[in-house]
């Protein structure tokens, strides 16, 4: 996308390692909090239709807290949501800079896409404040037989503003689900140089195995997250929920632990594919490394469940909550250890582009005082040198490149010359500026550095 092009700027050889920090804490908020939104939307619509074919109280209700408590609050929409959705693009962005490559496009149009979607679905969750209110009013306006009519609207009102926002809501929850499948469709195509040129459209991203499989972990993770966020934010977190009878209790705990534990079982699957699928070039022994941890921490995360599902324990639900998150953030170092060895070279043609653009930016600031190079050499230092060819001094091509693009030492040297090589007379004072003397040192720099002849 053409803006992006005009926003980004490559990073330096010094801000690679600040951008790959940046891109990594990003995703440890994002990948969490999307997987959260993921679950919360399905697992809600699914208890909603089965609450109203059934009338189940239990479904209805867990219907509304899941939403409620999983999708945190108005303010993680931007501190989990769009705020480091903006940041990977940029990170993404800048890493990949002047890359032949689609995945940039196609990402910026997932994170629009994610944005919409946290937009429809927190309009959702506030409606179920909306029927709180109103299930408020009920109350005090009565059962008695004088108020049915007023009954009667209020439950009509209750009915529309659910039905609206629902409408909202399965658009948002489907929005969603294409904004993952194409984050995780271009997380893919990133480290796989090769296809680069190749996949020229958003089609190619769609039907790939890889992005498939990629697509299947990030749900594996999604239910893993989900199912014991459930169990943290239900029964530990600010003690819980307090007004749980023991049946939707025990309702909770089984469905809580049920989805995690079969989202742990997937996961290893789901990410050895994905592994299998990684080209030669993202694999490194840090990759391996990771992913060996990986299944050890699932394995590890595997025992806890099974063991507090058995006894119907979930008093280590937030130890089990705290594996995951950890779970997930080592996934998160193993696909971005993977992108680092991906674009190495990647990244040595940005840091080149980076320094191109800083000497840009020098010669722009050195032209903007004033100063003509050119003119100089024409009038004071042509008498004694060329570029080629020695004269009265040494050529240029074979002192300048001894400074090694040192812009300071070499203005120092024009400004106030001392006697260097015994072949040669001392050069004179030419009586410049400071200024012109900086101004001729660069453009000897590049002059040099471009092969190029006045």
């Amino acid at each position: 996308m053409e803006f992006l092009e005009k926003l980004v700027i490559p990073p330096s050889e010094n801000h690679v390692l600040l951008v790959k920090y940046m891109l990594i804490i990003s995703l440890i908020l994002f990948i969490p909090y999307i997987s959260m939104l993921l679950g919360a939307s399905f697992i809600s619509t699914y208890f909603t239709r089965r609450g109203r074919q059934t009338g189940n109280k239990w479904y209805l209700r867990f219907a509304r807290d899941v939403m409620e408590k999983l999708t945190i609050s108005r303010t993680a929409e931007l501190a989990l949501g769009a705020i480091p959705a903006a940041s990977i693009l940029f990170a993404y962005a800048q890493l990949m800079y002047a890359s032949k490559s689609i995945t940039i496009s196609i990402m910026a149009l997932a994170m629009v896409m994610f944005i919409i979607a946290f937009v429809f679905i927190y309009r959702y969750r506030n409606s179920f404040q909306v029927i709180r209110l109103l299930d408020t009013v009920k109350g005090i306006v009565g059962t008695e037989s004088s108020n049915n009519k007023a009954q009667v609207e209020i439950t009509k009102l209750e009915e529309n503003v659910l039905r609206s926002n629902s409408l909202a809501f399965n658009f948002g929850k489907w929005l969603l689900v294409a904004a993952a499948y194409l984050f995780a469709g271009t997380r893919a195509l990133a480290t796989d140089p090769g296809r680069w040129e190749s996949v020229g459209n958003i089609l190619q991203i769609i039907f790939s195995w890889h992005t498939i499989f990629d697509f299947f972990t990030l749900l594996s993770v999604a239910g893993t997250v989900t199912g014991a966020a459930i169990m943290f934010y239900f029964f530990t977190w600010q003690d819980g929920i307090k007004d749980m009878d023991e049946g939707y209790r025990n309702f909770v705990k089984k469905f809580a632990g049920g989805l995690t534990l079969a989202s742990v079982i997937s996961l290893p699957v789901t990410i050895f594919i994905s592994y299998l699928y990684l080209p030669a070039v993202a694999q490194s022994p840090s990759v391996f490394l990771f992913f060996f941890i990986v299944l050890i921490l699932i394995l590890i995360v595997g025992n806890y469940l099974y063991s507090m599902v058995k006894y119907s324990d979930y008093s280590s639900s937030t130890v089990v909550f705290v594996l995951i998150i950890t779970l997930v953030l080592l996934n998160i170092l193993k696909d971005q250890s993977a992108l680092g060895s991906a674009i190495e070279p990647q990244i040595i043609e940005t840091t080149k582009a980076a320094e191109e653009m800083e000497k840009e930016i020098k010669s722009k600031t050195v032209s903007a005082s004033g100063v003509d190079a050119l003119q100089i050499f024409n009038t004071k230092c042509i008498a004694c040198h060329r570029f080629d060819s020695k004269l009265v001094g040494p050529p240029y091509q074979q002192t300048v490149p001894k400074y090694n693009g040192d812009i300071t030492a070499l203005t120092e040297y024009i400004y106030n010359p001392v006697k260097k090589d015994p072949a040669f007379p001392p050069m004179p004072n030419q009586g410049l500026k400071k200024k012109e003397a900086q101004a001729m040192a660069k453009w000897l720099i590049d002059m040099v550095a471009s092969g190029k002849k006045p």
